[in-house]
């Protein structure tokens, strides 16, 4: 489904499984249609057609993220977003790459994943740690020196 017509996706990696959490298929079952079919919509209008996504970026996402006091989202930041979370919960780069049906894992590695500041402090301090090793205690420093051992 693109843009209110049901048609077959551009490329063949188009055409893929998308798995959903046991959560996400709880509320979906809750909101499936009483009857279904292959053309039936979970998310559609009144009269059971397509919802069209610019209305629904303009009437619902836009001014829910006003609401959290975010700006500049669309529907590709939030496919940028769940790449980048994918891989901050360590997600391997082919399974990222299926899951956004990339044709290569250099377009999802170049294009749709972003650094996450707090993740880039932890890995420098992890560095930090490697490089330098664990920092003495300022008291067990000066026994040491009083006593004459190393700790």
């Amino acid at each position: 489904m693109y843009d209110g017509h049901f048609d077959k996706p551009k490329t063949k990696r188009g055409m893929r499984t998308i798995p959903i959490g046991a959560e996400t298929a709880e509320i979906l079952t809750v909101l499936r249609p009483a009857t279904v079919d292959a053309r039936s919509l979970i998310f559609a209008k009144s009269d059971q057609t397509p919802l069209d996504r610019g209305n629904l970026l303009r009437k619902h996402l836009k001014p829910a993220a006003k609401k959290l006091g975010l700006s500049g989202v669309t529907w590709h930041l939030l496919r940028h977003s769940h790449a980048t979370m994918l891989d901050g919960v360590g997600t391997p780069i082919g399974t990222m790459q299926a899951l956004l049906g990339h044709s290569a894992p250099e377009i999802t590695r170049e294009i749709y994943l972003h650094a996450i500041p707090e993740e880039q402090r932890r890995a420098v301090e992890s560095v930090e740690r490697l490089v330098l090793g664990p920092k003495l205690d300022p008291s067990s420093a000066s026994d040491a020196a009083v006593s004459g051992t190393v700790h």
